[in-house]
């Protein structure tokens, strides 16, 4: 099965083929879970950075295929695209602070227990770029949209081994840019695998996200907690906002705490009509940084959370075009299950993969 690393070795066939544990060691980087995940822009954390031609895949996890048992729910009002009955000029002349606060209202809890999954399908969108190596050698620098659906396992309290299918979409081009050849190598195929614990509890399991406060205050300061980067402190927490919602699932108690003091943090403006990856019909809360707009999308009847989107406001920050949509995810449905599907590890020597 193809797989971005098979990317290389078709363009760059001279390059040694990466081993089995250094293809883990990078997947790794995808899959896992970190606790500050950034969502959109150009610079993400979160990527991978495989063989000589610097092929970046960036990838803000989020998920597909096959309907487990259990519960249900934030299943995407109307799993396929809204038609135009969404009543958004009202919801667009609420404040930021008001359409978050009936997202808070909205939530609801599937209460899993402790020995079950999360399990998670979306859609995904991000940009993947390729460039020159630094070794000299020549490498026609490139960049396109990676789209894929995705299903992942999550173990609620972290102890069991998840899993993650991935079904690999026709890319797009990134805006001004042919989409490379190399881009199609793996569209229409299906990867499943295995995600080992490696002894790890990510701070973004059910059971860990349970501790976070249920007050707007205590969730506010816990935004504004997170480890200090180059980002001002308000940039730096509404990225923390899309980190505890994205392909995960938050308790009702503390999801609503987090949609109160996501309403509180400066800059966050309601953005109007958007679409999610799926091309589903919401309203959008957002925040400007970097030349990009990076904006949680609700239904406007219901005020679930469809997905997000990154929308460039600043061609010369954002690197493309006023309007180009540069990120795009649907969360298509949060449910519970009894267990993960049986999938193959990443490698016979888990000891690797987690090393």
């Amino acid at each position: 099965m193809n797989d971005e690393f098979d990317l290389i070795a078709q363009a760059r066939p001279e390059v040694p083929a990466y081993s089995a544990a250094a293809k883990a060691s990078a997947r790794r980087g995808l899959t896992a879970v970190p606790r500050r995940r950034k969502p959109y822009g150009i610079a993400i954390a979160g990527v991978a950075v495989v063989a000589g031609a610097s092929v970046v895949v960036v990838n803000g996890l989020q998920p597909v295929p096959p309907q487990a048992p259990g519960q249900v729910a934030e299943s995407a009002p109307g799993s396929k695209p809204s038609p135009g009955a969404v009543a958004l000029p009202g919801i667009t002349n609420m404040s930021a602070s008001e359409v978050l606060g009936r997202a808070a209202q909205a939530a609801t809890d599937l209460k899993p227990r402790n020995d079950q999954f999360i399990k998670v399908t979306s859609q995904t969108m991000y940009p993947a770029f390729s460039s020159p190596s630094q070794t000299g050698e020549t490498t026609k620098e490139s960049r396109y949209l990676y789209r894929t659906k995705r299903t992942i396992w999550l173990s609620v309290d972290g102890s069991k081994d998840g899993a993650l299918m991935t079904e690999y979409l026709e890319p797009r081009p990134y805006p001004g840019w042919p989409v490379p050849k190399e881009a199609h190598a793996a569209e229409g195929t299906t990867e499943s695998m295995k995600l080992p614990t490696c002894g790890h509890v990510p701070d973004t399991v059910y059971t860990r996200l349970k501790r976070l406060p249920t007050s707007e205050k205590g969730m506010r300061t816990y935004l504004y907690s997170g480890e200090v980067n180059k980002n001002p402190p308000d940039a730096r927490a509404w990225t923390s906002v899309g980190e505890l919602l994205r392909e995960t699932y938050m308790p009702a108690a503390q999801r609503a705490a987090l949609f109160k003091a996501a309403g509180t943090i400066p800059g966050v403006k309601v953005t109007g009509d958007v679409t999610d990856a799926a091309g589903r019909r919401g309203v959008g809360v957002g925040r400007v940084h970097s030349g990009i707009r990076d904006d949680l999308i609700f239904d406007a009847r219901t005020f679930e959370l469809l997905g997000e989107r990154g929308t460039v406001v600043d061609a010369k920050a954002g690197q493309a075009p006023v309007g180009s949509v540069l990120s795009s995810t649907a969360q298509l449905q949060v449910s519970v299950a009894d267990q993960a599907p049986d999938t193959p590890d990443p490698i016979s020597e888990k000891q690797k993969y987690c090393g």
